[in-house]
């Protein structure tokens, strides 16, 4: 097909030193493979224009996906190993006719072959014969329609079950031998027991591929299901159906992994998983949960080769930033940052600690657990199997003479005490603490115990954060329409652009792409010490912050939507108001209830 080639040239789809790399290819002894392939091994960016052309050339028309409606029944009639052997997806199925998508155009001469496979399957419903159908399709869109049709690991997961019945279990026992690090991309060869290996390293490789944050597994009376967390949310992933009869299988491997009893399911356990992916280190923290139908699993996946971000691009805004730096300029002082799990509160911490780590300063921190590796700082892991808890170690690692100590977290008073007593001997604390917002923090830290002179003399400065998404650019339009959001917050983003998302495939159609931290940050003056002596609520904290200029989660939020980052629903979710007012909502159920019957 070297016409096609000049046609790219002609057509200015690719460049003649793109087209001469992709003729170096053919000459190394790849010159079977076609040209539009070659191109896309070397350029992968370029497999739209590509393929677009491709179908120009040809006269066809290039299948759009999102048009679909994909219906995961058509995995019946196709099975998932011939589906991934010849990388055709079915699409539709109309009586006799079947149509598949494929991104080689030189398949379009097997469409008699592949009716005879389907005709000739078992259980199959084409007594009469099929006719296939074919249409040209992405590469990329053909795997996407797979995996979508089938499931994640779907050829693996048949491979086993095509071979035993339905009441088909893998013993726990079965030994696969444990490595310090997993090798994922490491080739696997025939068998049943690397058909379930293979199941679970497509399970990691696409969470990494996705850049999602967790894995969840979740056993149930009669499925088991596979969430991914991406941008702070769970979606579900498509998992062949008969995936529950596997359910121990998966599950003993993945614990084999994280060198855990695979005998015991009675009891909660946790562990570590290092794996390498292209030679790309990544931890895997696993937990082990007993449920009512099973082991139920989480895996948070930590990417060691992410660069730390720098405070400057957090997202801080700059007069906060301004503030925050001089916070860090102390030399004595607690700073707390605050909010709920998942929040970006180490990210923050590491990303400050980065820029105070300079030869001249000896920084400890004690993590449960160490997230990543800072190079220079002294990590020490809390250990509470072995009695090594926040508080032991914090008293040893004074003796040490350090300038910084980060805290994991202020879980207990004893751990807040010795935080306070080293930042007035001298010490900057950094720590977190869970608090809905930043005034609350000093106000928790009286309710643990602590003397409000204590609060009140080491406290320097508090930040609360949360995360929000951020709009997909690919798919963003502006909108005029923002009836049912408050006037007065409206003209805080009067000036910029309100964005709404559609959804595309480079958001996997979420709308949202990526995360920023919207923040709430004050430092302590005079007013707010003495507020802390006579023990003030976190309202009245919050009042004496406003006037100094703190603005409110929200009111971060919406300088996102101003800036068009974020949408108003995103900063609405995260950062609506914490409280209900019950009686509100009694008082419409109670009038609810005396309405007469019609």
């Amino acid at each position: 097909m070297e016409e096609f080639g000049a046609y790219l040239l002609a057509n200015d789809i690719v460049q003649p030193a793109q087209l001469l790399q992709v003729d170096k290819i053919e000459s190394a002894g790849t010159g079977a493979m076609p040209i539009y392939y070659r191109l896309l091994k070397s350029f992968p960016e370029l497999e739209e224009v590509i393929w677009r052309g491709l179908a120009d050339f040809l006269q066809l028309k290039l299948l759009d996906i999102h048009r679909l409606q994909i219906d995961t029944s058509l995995s019946r009639i196709l099975p998932a190993r011939l589906a991934h052997e010849y990388s055709i997806a079915p699409v539709a199925h109309r009586q006799n006719r079947v149509d598949i998508a494929l991104a080689d155009p030189a398949q379009f001469d097997k469409c008699s072959e592949y009716s005879m496979l389907i005709s000739e399957l078992p259980n199959s419903n084409f007594s009469a014969g099929v006719t296939v159908i074919p249409h040209l399709a992405k590469p990329s869109d053909v795997g996407e329609i797979i995996r979508k049709v089938y499931g994640i690991g779907a050829d693996s997961v048949q491979e086993v079950l095509d071979d035993r019945p339905d009441e088909y279990v893998i013993e726990e026992t079965a030994g696969y031998e444990s490595t310090a690090v997993v090798d994922l991309t490491k080739v696997q060869g025939p068998g049943e027991d690397v058909a379930i290996i293979r199941f679970v390293n497509q399970l990691l490789l696409e969470a990494v591929k996705i850049g999602a944050s967790d894995i969840h597994l979740e056993p149930f009376e009669e499925m088991l299901r596979v969430r991914y967390r991406l941008d702070g949310m769970l979606q579900t992933e498509p998992v062949p159906e008969r995936i529950k009869h596997l359910e121990a299988a998966i599950i003993s491997r993945l614990k084999i992994m994280a060198n855990l009893d695979i005998a015991e399911k009675r009891l909660p356990q946790d562990g570590q998983i290092r794996l390498s992916m292209m030679g790309r280190p990544i931890d895997v923290r696993v937990s082990v949960l007993p449920t009512m139908f099973g082991q139920g699993l989480a895996l948070r996946l930590l990417d060691k080769q992410l660069t730390f971000r720098q405070l400057g691009n957090l997202g801080i805004p700059d007069d906060y930033l301004r503030l925050y730096r001089e916070v860090l300029r102390l030399s004595h002082g607690v700073v707390l940052v605050t909010g709920p799990t998942g929040s970006g509160k180490t990210t923050t911490l590491y990303a400050s600690l980065n820029e105070l780590n300079i030869a001249e300063r000896k920084i400890i921190t004690v993590e449960d657990p160490i997230e990543y590796q800072l190079e220079g700082i002294s990590q020490i892991q809390v250990k509470p199997t072995i009695g090594l808890e926040f508080s032991t170690i914090l008293r040893h690692i004074l003796r040490h003479d350090p300038d910084i100590v980060m805290i994991g977290e202020i879980r207990d008073l004893e751990t807040a005490r010795i935080a306070i007593s080293a930042a007035m001997t001298g010490h900057l604390v950094f720590s977190t603490l869970h608090t809905n917002d930043a005034p609350s923090a000093p106000v928790r830290l009286l309710e643990m115990g602590l003397e409000p002179y204590l609060v009140s003399s080491a406290l320097e400065a508090v930040i609360a954060q949360r995360l929000v998404r951020m709009q997909c650019k690919g798919c963003r339009v502006p909108v005029q329409e923002t009836e049912g959001f408050p006037a007065d917050e409206l003209e805080l983003i009067r000036s910029g652009c309100v964005y709404d998302s559609k959804g595309c495939p480079v958001c996997r159609h979420t709308g949202y792409q990526g995360r920023t931290a919207i923040f709430e940050m004050f430092s302590l003056n005079d007013e707010i010490r003495q507020m802390i002596l006579k023990r003030a609520n976190a309202a009245e904290i919050r009042h004496a912050a406003t006037r100094m200029g703190m603005r409110t989660l929200r009111q971060s939020g919406l300088e996102k939507v101003k800036a068009g980052l974020s949408s108003l629903s995103e900063v609405y979710r995260v950062a609506r108001e914490e409280m209900v007012d019950m009686r509100g909502v009694m008082g419409e159920v109670k009038e609810e209830s005396l309405k007469p019957e019609a």
